[in-house]
């Protein structure tokens, strides 16, 4: 585990001014020391030459046998009883003399130390060390003595012991180790404060960036820090409001890729390299009666189910060149669907882009519109044949039979009629087709309606011996196209009194509320086939063509209907049964 830059930084402060205090402590300590060694070095020297200069050398010189001057001793006894200091008196030979300490007589020789030879070589002579007579750690200093005619007579040695400068060199040391501590103390909490400043800050910039990396891309570092630290979060900073403005320029193209494909009619599939889904729209999921949402990541054969799509993929990755097709989707019935794929030059890997567009209402359309062009040509060939026929033998010479003339002209002018009534109908068709809004709708007597499309259809309600009721409930006035509802309804009533039976009735119920207005027209012929239910609304369908031909009908009536309907905003709907009659309703809203 990383440690913080606190405990990496703080220690290594704290090492190096211990090892500095620690240096500077024991270098001053050493400097003291030597300093009071030589101090008592030069007052020993001092006083080694002072009592030298003031001895002479006649200590030194042999006394007679009859002399009665006084001995070394009682000399040097005389002389340093008031000094602190051990004076020690040694011939040239190395014989201890005198010792204001110790008793000469039983000192060893002295030849052989240090500050003696060195003293007798050089004339002054210095060594440390613990005295082997007394017992304690001295400095002894040694001066050569000279008699008149510069001869070394001997040797003053002063001896003076260490306890008291080491006894200083202890205090000043004590003194030294007690600042260093403060010293070290007020360092390592300045070190502390100084190093945390620059912590401080830094954890404040961790906090942003990782405040940055969860996506928290409005949050700013606001911090008071040295000018190099406060210049790395002003570029976090900096950083952040260009991530912000990059990602909301990738959201929002990404939002309107989205709506876009969304919105589209086509459905879109994207396929990576290996014919995995990458991206799929609504439409597509549609298509495919699938949950779009949960096909990512996997392959077009697992999530579609469809192999013609798939080979197309293949082919496309393949070729790397635009692939066109059409395939019919089996779900619940056959859709049609055009297959346009193109290669996706992606860095990583090429991938397809499949656009599906459906296009079944099309194929449909396209039946009907060949279904109605030959209608058409049918219902319009044979009255037109027929035409043409009777006149040919009219010209070859029955018009001179007035019997016959009489016969074919009347045959002429029913097939014109009927030519007039296809063209009419047609018309009208295309009339309600054209309407690009809505149709002008006014307040009208329902009544008042009815009962006109009644009077046109009586004429041949009355051949048939045919009674047409009618009855209404509900509200007199409705919002409605006056004209185009009583077209509807005299196709309607046409129609029931064309199929119904000798004698038989013809009801028409009319039931208007607020909201609906919904009138039925109901006869008791022979019905309708539930196969061809679905049909019935079509041009140019008839459930029986030769009967219908004969009672001539164009085909159109029941296509009219519905299209006024649609242009109320309504539908219309029938019910039938077999061998006992039809009921059509018309609902149109009110609303």
């Amino acid at each position: 585990m990383r440690r913080s830059l606190l405990y990496q930084i703080y220690p290594v402060y704290l090492i190096a001014i211990l090892l500095v205090v620690g240096s500077l402590t024991y270098a001053a300590t050493r400097v003291f020391r030597t300093a009071f060694y030589a101090e008592k070095e030069t007052e020993l020297h001092n006083s080694a030459a002072l009592i030298a200069n003031a001895l002479g050398s006649q200590p030194f010189d042999p006394l007679p046998a009859d002399s009665d001057a006084p001995a070394a001793e009682h000399v040097l006894a005389e002389f340093v009883h008031n000094l602190p200091l051990r004076v020690t008196l040694v011939d040239s030979a190395g014989t201890v003399l005198a010792d204001s300490h110790i008793d000469a007589q039983h000192a060893e020789n002295h030849a052989g130390r240090p500050e003696i030879v060195a003293a007798m070589a050089q004339g002054a002579g210095t060594d440390r060390r613990v005295s082997g007579s007394t017992g304690e750690k001295s400095i002894y200093v040694a001066v050569a003595v000279y008699d008149s005619a510069g001869h070394q007579s001997g040797v003053v040695r002063v001896a003076g012991s260490v306890s008291a400068i080491d006894q200083r060199t202890n205090e000043a040391f004590s003194a030294i180790i007690l600042s260093a501590l403060l010293i070290l103390a007020a360092t390592a909490g300045l070190t502390l404060i100084i190093v945390k400043r620059i912590h401080r800050p830094l954890l404040s910039i961790q906090q942003g960036a990782l405040r940055y990396a969860a996506g928290d891309l409005a949050y700013r570092i606001q911090l008071r820090a040295p000018q190099e630290i406060s210049a790395i979060a002003d570029t976090l900073n900096s950083m952040a409001d260009q991530l912000s403005d990059t990602i909301g320029s990738i959201t929002a193209q990404r939002n309107e890729l989205e709506a876009i494909l969304s919105a589209m009619v086509e459905g879109v599939v994207v396929v990576d390299q290996r014919r995995r889904i990458t991206a799929i729209n609504r439409a597509a999921g549609e298509l495919f009666r699938i949950d779009y949402r949960n096909v990512k990541g996997r392959s077009i054969i697992e999530a579609l189910r469809n192999a013609e799509i798939d080979q197309i993929a293949e082919q496309t990755l393949q070729s790397g060149t635009r692939q066109e097709a059409g395939i019919v989707i089996y779900n619940n019935g056959m859709t049609h669907v055009s297959v346009h794929a193109t290669t996706l030059h992606n860095e990583n890997s090429p991938g397809v882009l499949l656009v599906l567009n459906d296009t079944t209402k099309m194929k449909q359309l396209e039946s009907i519109r060949r279904d109605f062009v030959a209608n058409v040509s049918h219902e319009l060939r044979t009255p037109i044949t027929s035409i043409l026929g009777f006149v040919e033998t009219l010209r070859d010479g029955a018009l001179h039979d007035p019997q016959a003339a009489e016969r074919f002209v009347e045959i002429i002018h029913s097939h014109s009629t009927r030519l007039n009534l296809i063209i009419e109908d047609l018309l009208s068709l295309s009339r309600l087709e054209s309407y690009d809004a809505e149709v002008p709708l006014e307040w009208c007597q329902i009544d008042a309606i009815v009962e006109k499309a009644v009077q046109a259809c009586e004429h041949d309600a009355e051949r048939k011996s045919i009674q047409v009721q009618h009855t209404c409930a509900g509200a007199e006035t409705v919002r409605v196209n006056a004209a185009l509802l009583e077209q509807a309804l005299v196709n309607l009533i046409n129609n029931a009194v064309k199929y119904s039976p000798q004698g038989s009735d013809v009801e028409v119920t009319v039931n208007n509320t607020a909201e609906l207005l919904q009138i039925s027209v109901t006869d008791h012929g022979s019905g309708i086939p539930r196969r061809e239910l679905a049909r019935v609304f079509e041009r140019f369908y008839r459930v029986d063509r030769a009967r219908s031909r004969d009672m001539g009908g164009t085909g159109l009536g029941l296509a009219i209907v519905k299209h006024i309907a649609l242009a109320h905003r309504g539908e219309v709907s029938v019910d039938s049964v077999e061998g006992r009659g039809s009921t059509f309703t018309l609902k149109l809203p009110q609303n």
